[in-house]
């Protein structure tokens, strides 16, 4: 009898996961809107690196993302304010290197705070949709981490 208790504990908590994670798919809009805005940003990325001639990655990390937030404007617009600092960095011999040196990709995600990262290559940057000039808030961060 303990056995089949166990099995139907078990049973009850499996598809108790298999319920949270359909409830958490993104609608077939939303995934839509993710595939558009992720072609736009490999896009981005790749004008980037032929910039600062060298190759970045760039990505979103959707989790967090609240398709009620963006409205009319698009994510990879947001996300390109960090790719466009960066760029603005290589527009110099030094800073060029720099970013060769430090920067291989860039992971766009969401918060209700923006927020810049710079570790083991990859530069983190939060979106919170909120306006501000956010090309100036990464590369005046990108210059005190490069």
């Amino acid at each position: 009898m303990k056995t089949l208790g166990r099995i139907g504990i078990f049973a009850a908590a499996v598809a108790l996961i298999a319920a949270a994670a359909q409830a958490q798919s993104p609608s077939p809009k939303m995934q839509q809107l993710m595939a558009s805005e992720a072609a736009k940003l490999a896009q981005d990325a790749e004008n980037t690196s032929k910039e600062c001639g060298t190759p970045i990655a760039a990505a979103f990390d959707w989790s967090g993302f609240q398709e009620d937030a963006l409205g009319n404007q698009s994510a990879h617009m947001w996300c390109d304010s960090a790719l466009e600092a960066i760029r603005r960095v290589c527009r110099d011999a030094p800073g060029k290197e720099a970013v060769k040196q430090k920067i291989k990709s860039v992971t766009c995600g969401f918060g209700p705070d923006r927020a810049i990262s710079l570790k083991d290559g990859t530069v983190g940057y939060k979106i919170s949709f909120k306006p501000a000039n956010d090309t100036d808030f990464v590369f005046e961060s990108l210059e005190n981490a490069l």
